[in-house]
């Protein structure tokens, strides 16, 4: 008869005070299940011992082993049982829950028969200490001691003794083709001790332990480093994935029911990482996005998973989003998240009706989150439930004993009489309990409208929070705004007021570039007559000079030494002189500048008659050149 063990801690610890109390639920493939509600550990290793489960599943190990060592020592002992922990990732309630079983997580005998049943369904993982490796320890069982006239003789006699065995142990593994390694200690006459390493599991290794007068073998298996935990079967996460993509991607994930599994943002995140993001939570039943035309981005990522694309009926607005991750504000840190979040909320909204329909018809040992995914697909549960395999707990139903005892009358009138007391006994209680939830009913209503007036209000004040931060960040931008255009009226109305006192304003051009050309034209204009200041004359050539020309500038400001020699040929030709900065007394604040009108007057025409006499003496030297060239023909 195979039987598996459900264990939950009632009260007490191992570390405590007070010694834990075990509830235990037996769970049997033949005959009726049992439960013991409080058992000490002793009893309830004895109860190991006894009935010797094939499963030993608990909701923690260490509820029941306080160490390591505990927990191997056990295990070597009674090597055949399978230790299941249960609740892993997942608590014991959700586990509970998505296999379809009712429990009270106050009661520890449902508890305890949840684990079991749970464990039968190949839910938990396996608690690994051994390797899979095994030492069998050949050597002397007794100390030989100093001895007298014929202590060699006897010394020789026991260590031929252990090497004889430990040939033997040898040629078993030889015939069966185990592989191993060896490490002997030589004695006197043969071997004081020996020990052969075995690559397999102790449950396969052909040798057993034993002792004799004068040796004894230990086989053991090697313990690992840590413990480990190995799955029982593979459990898939089906998710709900929402997809913000861009040159920043984000992703959010939401688990069957509507639970945040994780969201992140990254810039230039590859197509392949943000796969393997989603895949670490699961498999992706639903992609979602926030825009009613999918990016294709979105559309790539849906086929590679072949998953259902959700989509909104238009493009989903900012206080739609807002008001869907409110619950979750803490969790996100920038736009992106909030919209990718947003998609994944309104997906698993348009499906949660029906998952919350489907879930209460599933039975129990049925995988809830297969269905649900299932069911989002467009398949009907019927056929769902037409596809699952075989159940375990289907094959392990108990036949009803059919065995009449010998006495039953008397029994069945023994027990009609206790059932009468008992019964009696329980309406009474029942009565007491209907009154009990009578009141706490009306408790409960009362409480749940003040916690319904206090969320309202709570998200209102969020709302308006939320609303007040914004409008913050708009006030403060207007300001910074109108502070940088107090500090620009300042500068006109000192430029104005020097206008008075025989000033003129120049336009300032920052770079002698095409654009920042093109920008000043378009904020200030470039007119007739206009004085231009050349900040930084470098990098200007015969273009940019031939169209400050064309547009019929007075004169340039700049420091002649730092342009090139085309523009200043440029400037020269078309009679635009180039004033250095030093030659003017000039004020210069952020885009404007102000020159004296009597002394650029004064500069300006020193510089128009310069250029004059400079081509006046070309011309002179061109007819020279020609005169010169006419003689020499004659």
């Amino acid at each position: 008869m195979v039987c598996i063990f459900g264990i939950d801690i009632v009260k007490g610890s191992l570390h405590g005070r007070r010694r834990p109390k075990y509830a235990l639920y037996v769970l049997r493939s033949e005959g009726e299940d049992l439960e013991f509600k409080e058992l000490s550990r002793a009893k309830l290793f004895r109860f190991v011992k006894s009935y010797s489960p094939e499963i030993i599943a608990l909701d923690n190990t260490f509820e029941l082993f306080s160490s390591k060592e505990e927990l191997t020592l056990f295990l070597r002992k009674i090597p055949e049982v399978k230790l299941v922990q249960v609740a892993g990732k997942a608590s014991l309630p959700s586990l509970a829950k998505r296999f379809g079983l009712k429990i009270d997580i106050r009661n520890p005998i449902d508890e305890a028969k949840a684990c079991a049943i749970l464990a039968s369904f190949g839910v938990g993982e396996e608690v690994s200490v051994f390797s899979d490796k095994t030492t069998i320890t050949v050597s002397r069982n007794r100390s030989l001691g100093k001895g007298g006239w014929s202590q060699n003789r006897y010394r020789r006699k026991v260590h031929e003794e252990v090497r004889r065995v430990y040939n033997e142990i040898k040629e078993i593994l030889d015939e069966k083709g185990f592989e191993y390694e060896e490490e002997v200690r030589h004695g006197f006459g043969g071997i004081s001790k020996g020990i052969i390493t075995v690559n397999a599991p102790k449950k396969s290794v052909p040798i057993s332990s034993f002792k004799t007068g004068n040796i004894q073998v230990r086989v053991e298996a090697v313990e690992k480093d840590r413990i480990e935990y190995i799955p029982l079967s593979k459990q898939t996460t089906h998710t709900i994935v929402g997809v913000d993509p861009g040159t920043t991607t984000a992703i959010a994930v939401l688990d069957l029911n509507g639970k945040l599994l994780g969201v992140k943002s990254r810039k230039n995140w590859s197509s392949a990482e943000v796969v393997e993001y989603i895949l670490s939570f699961g498999k992706p039943t639903v992609i979602a996005t926030d825009k009613c035309n999918p990016p294709e981005f979105v559309s790539k990522l849906r086929a590679s998973f072949n998953s259902i694309l959700h989509l909104p009926r238009g493009d989903m607005s900012v206080e739609k989003k807002k008001y869907l991750v409110a619950p979750f504000k803490q969790k996100i840190s920038n736009d992106h998240e909030r919209d990718a979040l947003s998609a994944a909320i309104d997906a698993y909204n348009s499906h949660k009706n029906k998952l919350m329909n489907v879930e209460k018809r599933i039975p129990p040992g049925v995988d809830v989150d297969a269905v649900k995914a299932g069911i989002i697909r467009g398949l009907t549960l019927k056929e769902l439930i037409e596809r699952l395999p075989e159940k375990e707990q289907e094959k392990k139903k108990r036949k009803e004993k059919t065995q009449k005892p010998a006495n039953a009358d008397e029994k069945v009138r023994k027990a009609l009489e206790e059932l009468e007391k008992e019964n009696r006994i329980l309406r009474k209680q029942v009565e007491e309990l209907k009154e009990e939830v009578e009141r706490l009913r009306n408790r409960i209503l009362a409480i749940s409208r003040e916690e319904h007036m206090k969320i309202r209000r709570e998200n209102y004040v969020k709302s308006l929070e939320s609303e007040l931060k914004e409008l913050r960040k708009t006030l403060k931008k207007r300001d910074e705004t109108i502070e940088t255009l107090r500090k620009r009226i300042d500068v006109l109305k000192l430029m104005r007021m020097l206008e008075f006192s025989g000033w003129k304003s120049v336009k300032v051009l920052k770079k002698f570039t095409r654009d920042c050309i093109d920008e000043l034209e378009r904020s200030v204009g470039i007119n007739e007559g206009d004085v231009i200041y050349i900040q930084n004359a470098a990098g200007g050539g015969k273009a940019q000079a031939e169209y400050l020309c064309s547009k019929g500038v007075k004169a340039v400001i700049a420091n002649p030494e730092k342009m090139a020699h085309t523009a200043l040929s440029v400037f020269e030709s078309e009679e635009v002189p180039v004033i250095g900065e030093s030659e003017l007394e000039l004020k210069v604040a952020d885009d404007f500048a102000m020159i004296n009108v009597q002394e650029f007057e004064s500069v300006y025409s020193e510089k128009i008659d310069e250029m004059k006499k400079r081509k006046l003496e070309r011309f002179e030297k061109l007819i020279i050149e020609y005169q010169n060239r006419f003689k020499n023909l004659r």
